[in-house]
């Protein structure tokens, strides 16, 4: 498929749409069209990033617009991605896809019925840092040995767990399923699906209400042969993923991989394909914009994104995938294992950490 790519959103108030906007704007031959919400911020988001305001029937029926872009609130995002295959384009749909285990089923349901020309991608991207990715192809060749033990965290700005955006009434969870879903799918990608996991999510009487849920948790994800601990913070005083990052210890060395910025340590006990017995380190940058904006952000009620390093990535491997059938950088079947991973989470704490198979 060679043709131009014409890009219509359906949902504007996540702070992702105007990312992936931007980040489009980057590929030759792709053009953003049109955005549709029943919020009255849409007219703001489509003035600001220059789009066509217009009604959801509108934009499906819209037979030059080819892909869509999902970034509804979590109970439509499955309605709106089914209408659109049914239309005949591709999707991608703003993590985790869902507001629950049961959407992902039916998008994956519905993703494995689709004509082969059309694209599905669920819109996570942080597995898509080079340094989870140097990461990822240091373990496969095996550079430090035999994965021991795994240890991950997760974290969320401060405060974000109070907003309504982690605490939709149809969700199955709140910042742990809207946030520490990222950090979770990061070691889905390097790791794959675990066997069982068990948990216990907390929440703080101290720093949340009534109107909010979850704000830290603690898990175990159990793999045949490594321990692998996933810990997640609520709140945090960094920008978002500054204190993200994964651990993992080999037979033969140990590997620290950063988000923000991302950032590599490496450590082998001898010297061994390419690297000095020792430590190396690698930093892709400092961001020097922070990673959300500071200024308001009238379309939705978390701060607008700076840096949007992996959304290049993530569109560009979309656009990709629609046009020449490249392989789905964060395909259904990996977001459907983290939302299980998660619903395991919260069954297991309600049993004091029983272990749940998945």
């Amino acid at each position: 498929m060679s043709d131009t790519i014409r890009v219509g959103l359906l949902g504007i108030t996540h702070p992702h749409a105007s990312a992936r906007v931007r980040a489009l704007w980057e590929i030759d031959g792709v053009e953003v069209i049109a955005a549709a919400d029943d919020d009255s911020r849409l007219k703001y988001f489509t003035d600001k990033y220059d789009l066509q305001a217009r009604e959801i029937d509108d934009i499906l029926g819209d037979d030059e617009i080819n892909a869509i872009m999902v970034h509804s609130k979590s109970r439509d995002m499955v309605p709106h991605a089914l209408r659109a295959l049914a239309a005949g384009k591709s999707v991608v749909v703003e993590k985790p896809g869902g507001g629950t285990v049961a959407d992902l089923e039916q998008l994956r349901k519905a993703e494995l019925q689709a004509p082969d020309n059309l694209v599905v991608q669920v819109g996570y991207n942080v597995r898509l840092a080079e340094s989870i990715n140097r990461a990822k192809d240091l373990i496969d060749k095996g550079v430090i040995g035999d994965v021991v033990s795994v240890s991950a965290r997760g974290a969320a700005l401060a405060g974000e767990h109070l907003t309504q955006h982690l605490n939709q009434p149809n969700d199955m969870g709140g910042v742990l399923w809207i946030l520490g879903c990222h950090m979770l799918d990061a070691l889905v990608h390097v790791f794959g699906a675990p066997e069982s996991v068990n948990a216990r999510v907390h929440k703080s009487a101290k720093l949340s209400g009534d109107a909010s849920r979850e704000d830290s948790a603690a898990v175990l994800l159990n793999y045949p042969d490594m321990s692998t601990t996933f810990s997640f913070d609520g709140h945090d005083r960094l920008e978002w993923f500054e204190s993200s990052n994964i651990t993992v210890h080999g037979t033969h060395g140990l590997i620290e991989a950063g988000v923000l910025p991302q950032r590599l340590r490496v450590f082998v006990d001898e010297a061994r394909d390419g690297y000095q017995a020792g430590w190396t380190e690698w930093t892709q940058s400092y961001f020097t914009p922070p990673f959300a904006r500071t200024e308001a952000n009238k379309f939705s009620e978390l701060p607008e994104l700076e840096n949007i390093s992996n959304f290049h990535t993530e569109m560009r491997g979309w656009i990709d995938s629609i046009r020449t059938g490249a392989p789905i950088v964060s395909p259904v079947s990996d977001a459907l294992t983290v939302a299980r991973i998660i619903d395991a989470c919260y069954r297991s704490s309600t049993d004091r950490g029983v272990g749940i198979d998945l």
